[in-house]
C-alpha cells in the first residue's frame, strides 16, 4: 500500500503535549503516559498501536526497546510510520523485530550500525531512514544494499568510493541527501545503481568531470539543491540515460536550457515562477516529458515558444490561463498537464479545447460549481473517466447547457454527490447514457433555470 500523501505526527513532546493536554482525559491513561517514558511494555506498545489516530507513531523519549516490544510496535494493522528519535542503541534482534513493520521506519538517533543489525534491517520493505549514520562500515553498507524498500541516509556527508560500490547494489529509491560533494571515483561507483531513483539532496554545485561520470546512470537522477550549472556541466548531464530532475534552480539561462534540452528522457527543471520566452524556446527542442513545476504564470509569448515541444508538457503550478495563452498552448502536439488550473474563462476553455492531445485538468475537476458549458465541454472532451465529486448543485443559468456538454463528451462522467438540479438538467445529463448520478430520489428537483428554460423546451 503506498504511503499517504501527507503525514502528521502523533508525537507527544514539547508544545504538542501542551496542545493535547486538554484531550488527555479522553485518551486511555496507559497509552498517554507511555508516550513520555524511556521504556514501555508489550501491553503498552500494543495499546499505542491499536489506539493510534494518525499515520505516524512517534515515541520521542523511548531509549530502550526490547525485541518483544519492537514486535508489538511493528506488527499493527494498516500502514503507519514508526519514529523513534531517541533510540540510539539497536541490537540485531530488535532490528529484526522492527523489520516486520509494513510501514516506514525512522531511526535518527542510531549512529553506529553493526553489519548484523544492518542485515536484520534489510528485511524491512518500507522506507528506512537512518539519519544519524555519518559513516558506514563496508559490510554494513553491503547489507543495507539488500534492503527491499526505499533507503534514506541523510546523515552520510562523505560518500567513500568503496561504500558507494556497496550501496550501488540497492534496487529501489536511494536518497543520500547529506552528501554535499562527489568525487569522480565515488560517482563512477554509485552510477551502477539500478534502482528507481538516486537522490543527492545536498549537492549545490557539480563539476563537469563528476557529471560525466554520472552519464551512464539509468534510473532517475535527482539533484534538488543544484543552484546553478555551467553550459559544459549541463551538456554532460543531458547525456544521462534516465529521468533527470534539477528543480532547485532559481534562474535558468537560455544557454543552459538549450544544453539540457538535448536530454532524451523525462526532464524536470526549476527556475523562476515566470518562464522567459527565450528559455521556453530553448526547452521546446526537448524530446520527451518536460516538467516545469516552478512556473505559475505563463505568458502568451512563452506558451507560443513552448508550442513546438513534442512530448508530455507538465505545467502543474499554473493556476489560470489567459485566452491568448490558451490559444498558444493549443498548438502544442502532445499531452498537457495543467493539473493546478483552478480558474478558466469560457473563451480560454474554448481555445484549449482545440488542443489535439490529452490534458490533465485535475483541480478543475474538483470544482464545487460548474457554471460554464465551455469549461464542462473541455473537461468532458479531455478527461475519458471524468469524476466531479464536489459538484452537488447544478442550478446556474447555464446548467442545461453544462449538462449537455458533459453528456456529449463521449467519455464516462460521474457526479456522485449531485443533490440539487432541475428536471431538464437531469434529463440532459442522462440523455446519452454515459453520465452516472445518484439515485433520482436523492436529487431535489428545482425550477428550470431562467436563461435555459426556453431553449431547453422541445
Amino acid at each position: 500500500m503506498p504511503a499517504p500523501p501527507f503525514r502528521t505526527r502523533l508525537c507527544l513532546s514539547g508544545l504538542v503535549v501542551a496542545i493535547l493536554a486538554t484531550v488527555a482525559a479522553a485518551r486511555p491513561a496507559l497509552a498517554f503516559e507511555a508516550f513520555e517514558r524511556d521504556e514501555i511494555t508489550v501491553a503498552e506498545a500494543t495499546k499505542i498501536v491499536r489506539g493510534r489516530e494518525d499515520w505516524e507513531i512517534c515515541l520521542p523519549d523511548l531509549t530502550t526497546l526490547s525485541p518483544e516490544v519492537a514486535t508489538a510496535l511493528a506488527k499493527g494493522s494498516g500502514y503507519y510510520r514508526l519514529s523513534l528519535p531517541s533510540l540510539a542503541t539497536l541490537t540485531p534482534e530488535t532490528a529484526a523485530s522492527l523489520a516486520c513493520s509494513a510501514g516506514d521506519l525512522d531511526l535518527p538517533a542510531v549512529t553506529v550500525l553493526l553489519p548484523a543489525t544492518a542485515t536484520a534491517l534489510a528485511a524491512h520493505r518500507g522506507t528506512l531512514e537512518l539519519g544519524g549514520i555519518i559513516e558506514l562500515d563496508l559490510d554494513a553498507a553491503a547489507a543495507l544494499a539488500e534492503h527491499a524498500g526505499q533507503l534514506c541516509l541523510p546523515g552520510l556527508v562523505v560518500l567513500d568510493p568503496a561504500v558507494a560500490d556497496r550501496l550501488c547494489r540497492h534496487s529501489r529509491h536511494l536518497a543520500l541527501s547529506g552528501v554535499t560533494s562527489l568525487s569522480p571515483e565515488a560517482a563512477r561507483a554509485i552510477v551502477r545503481h539500478r534502482g528507481e531513483s538516486l537522490v543527492f539532496g545536498g549537492i549545490a554545485s557539480l563539476p563537469s568531470e563528476v557529471a560525466t561520470e554520472l552519464e551512464p546512470h539509468e534510473g532517475c537522477l535527482m539533484l534538488p539543491r543544484l543552484a546553478g550549472l555551467s553550459v559544459e556541466t549541463a551538456s554532460r548531464l543531458a547525456e544521462h540515460r534516465g529521468p533527470l530532475s534539477l528543480d532547485g534552480f532559481r534562474e535558468l539561462s537560455s544557454e543552459v536550457a538549450a544544453a539540457l534540452a538535448s536530454h532524451r528522457g523525462m526532464l524536470t527543471l526549476g527556475g523562476g515562477s515566470i518562464l522567459p520566452a527565450d528559455v521556453a524556446a530553448a526547452l521546446a527542442a526537448h524530446a520527451g516529458t518536460l516538467s516545469l513545476p516552478a512556473v505559475n504564470l505563463l505568458t502568451p509569448e512563452a506558451a507560443l515558444a513552448l508550442a513546438p515541444h513534442r512530448g508530455v508538457l507538465c505545467l502543474p503550478s499554473v493556476s489560470t490561463l489567459s485566452t491568448e495563452t490558451a490559444e498558444a498552448l493549443a498548438l502544442h502536439q502532445g499531452s498537457l498537464v495543467l493539473s493546478g488550473l483552478v480558474t478558466l474563462e469560457p473563451a480560454a476553455a474554448r481555445a484549449l479545447s482545440g488542443h489535439g492531445g490529452d490534458i490533465d485538468l485535475f483541480k478543475l475537476t474538483q470544482t464545487p460549481r460548474l457554471d460554464s458549458a465551455d469549461v464542462a465541454g473541455l473537461l468532458a472532451d479531455k478527461t475519458p473517466l471524468l469524476s466531479l465529486p464536489n459538484v452537488n448543485r447544478m442550478d446556474g443559468e447555464e446548467s442545461i447547457a453544462v449538462a449537455r456538454a458533459l453528456a456529449g463528451g463521449g467519455g464516462s462522467v460521474s457526479i456522485p454527490n449531485l443533490r440539487v438540479a432541475s428536471p431538464l438538467t437531469v434529463a440532459a445529463l442522462l440523455a446519452n447514457g454515459n453520465v452516472s448520478l445518484p439515485p433520482i430520489q436523492a436529487i431535489e428537483f428545482i425550477a428550470e433555470p431562467v436563461a435555459d428554460s426556453s431553449a431547453a423546451r422541445p
